[in-house]
């Protein structure tokens, strides 16, 4: 929306009549068509606006200023980024950018475009999710307080299954048989398989306890996590 604001102010100043539309009675998508037919006009006048005048420039490694200062205090504000807003676009700020697009389901790049931009000042910006980290036996103890909550752990797979891309796991989180916690995941079709033995680190929701029966008809309760993402080491 700030971009179709900053559009309709370069193309009224440039076409008088332009300014005498009723734009409160249409849709984002109709405005949308009636500045791209002004600034067709105004491209076969050689008066179209300023790429400056259409909306948010571009930042990118490297590129220093106010801009970049406002884009780190956004990013610091909805958590993808930590520290001090400087002002200087370096690596920590285009991994924290390319975090945000990929939460916010556009291509990531670590470049700050426009369309990146308008999605990160939007007032609907997805926060980034914080993960803290897994208390094994506090969890075990209480998992009420800890359920819907968000952690992250490493550990080795002891166990998986497949149905499709749906997979469950017992991951050994101090590496033996002790304090394990089942996990469930749904694999993304270009993600490869996760095997017996690997080491991984599990990012995901508590879902409480779940209890399974062993081979020798034990019944055993552990901590469940229900996956975001899972990095094999």
């Amino acid at each position: 929306m700030k971009k179709l604001l900053a559009l309709l102010l370069a193309l009224m100043f440039c076409l008088p009549a332009f300014a005498a539309v009723d734009w409160t009675a249409m849709t984002d998508e109709e405005i949308t068509a009636e500045i791209e037919a002004a600034q067709a006009e105004l491209a076969s006048r050689g008066t179209a606006p300023a790429a400056e005048e259409q909306g948010y420039k571009a930042l990118e490694k490297g590129s220093k200023g106010d801009d970049v200062k406002a884009l780190q205090k956004r990013l610091i504000e909805l958590n993808y980024l930590s520290g001090t807003a400087d002002g200087s676009f370096g690596g920590k700020t285009a991994s924290a950018v390319s975090l945000f697009q990929t939460t916010a389901g556009l291509t990531a790049t670590g470049i700050a475009d426009a369309e990146t931009q308008e999605a990160l000042f939007a007032s609907d910006a997805p926060k980034a999710k914080v993960y803290q980290k897994l208390q094994y036996k506090a969890m075990s103890r209480d998992p009420d307080s800890y359920e819907g909550n968000l952690y992250k752990f490493d550990g080795k797979v002891l166990q998986v299954g497949e149905s499709g891309n749906r997979i469950w796991m017992r991951v050994a989180t101090r590496g033996g048989y002790n304090d394990v916690v089942y996990v469930t995941y749904t694999r993304g079709d270009n993600e490869g398989r996760i095997l017996e033995d690997d080491r991984i680190t599990v990012y995901g929701t508590s879902e409480g306890l779940y209890t399974y029966e062993t081979v020798l008809g034990a019944s055993v309760t552990i901590p469940k996590i229900d996956a975001d993402s899972i990095t094999v080491k």
